[in-house]
């Protein structure tokens, strides 16, 4: 089994949450701009998201995520597969409001509104994965594609989000989806991740690093536009979408410098460039 460990500080000191792997290599759209469907590209695979009601956007569904996904690694430990992925929310909004670290506030702009818009949003994505082969043997292209969430039972009263209800709510992750999780979670220092909660790039970013740091072996620039396919196809893809994603990224960077002052990378001219370094967390085998 492999088990996260601090790379900087002691286990009491680090709160270790997960995320996908796969919205690490392909990550959710910043804006609602995006619409219902986005095509993300990292080398020889392409990902299409999908979702009827609008792809999930934002902070809010990568928090979502940060929590499904420990919530995900933890069961399976646990509970044999079917069991262990059904997540149970909490009896009550607020309750799952607090899991995710969310204050709770009504209207128009609050956060109740918010995160239920971006859960029905996560509830219907679907995510296909091509990846194509071509080793001068032999050529072929691999599709793969994955409902995230296959059941979803919400009691929740909105107006009423401290209220109880005598069933919880509940999420069930589809099999392929469970499978990708606790196969492939990536690592993150909750306390870096809460630090950058205001910033979906910056959460992206930090995510990304310390994704490419577990296994980088030597320096490596990833350019601006190899980095924009990945992370920011919410940004136009003409001059001055690419301008304004390179000066945000930048900006990003500097958020996830400010809370993680060791992280072995740096913008430089064409892009990020990228050192041997620790992970903000390490994973070691047990």
């Amino acid at each position: 089994m492999t088990i996260a460990q601090p790379s900087e500080r002691s286990n009491d000191d680090q709160q270790i949450g997960c995320t996908a792997k796969i919205l690490v290599q392909a990550t959710w759209p910043h804006s609602a701009a995006a619409g219902k469907e986005i095509t993300l590209r990292n080398g020889d695979t392409t990902v299409h998201m999908y979702s009827p009601y609008g792809l999930p956007y934002g902070v809010n569904p990568r928090l979502i995520m940060c929590w499904l996904t420990q919530e995900a690694v933890v069961r399976n430990a646990l509970w044999p597969i079917d069991e262990a992925r059904t997540i149970p929310l909490g009896r009550s909004l607020r309750d799952f409001m607090r899991q995710l670290g969310l204050p709770v506030t009504g209207g128009r702009k609050g956060t109740i509104r918010s995160l239920e818009e971006q859960l029905k949003r996560m509830i219907g994505t679907t995510i296909i994965v091509e990846r194509n082969t071509n080793d001068g043997e032999k050529i072929g292209m691999h599709h793969d594609a994955t409902v995230l969430i296959d059941q979803a039972t919400l009691w929740w009263d909105a107006q009423q989000p401290d209220q109880g209800t005598l069933e919880s709510s509940e999420l069930r992750l589809s099999r392929n989806f469970f499978e990708e999780l606790v196969t492939n979670p990536v690592p993150l220092d909750m306390d870096i991740l809460g630090a950058l909660r205001k910033s979906p790039l910056a959460i992206d970013l930090y995510a990304w690093l310390t994704y490419r740091l577990s296994y980088l072996r030597q320096p490596t620039l990833v350019k601006w536009d190899q980095l924009k396919q990945q992370l920011g196809t919410s940004y136009p893809d003409d001059a001055q979408g690419r301008r304004n994603f390179k000066r945000k990224t930048i900006d990003a960077l500097e958020k996830v410098t400010e809370t993680w002052p060791t992280v072995a990378a740096s913008a430089v001219t064409d892009g990020i460039l990228l050192r041997r370094g620790r992970p903000s967390v390490s994973k070691l085998k047990d």
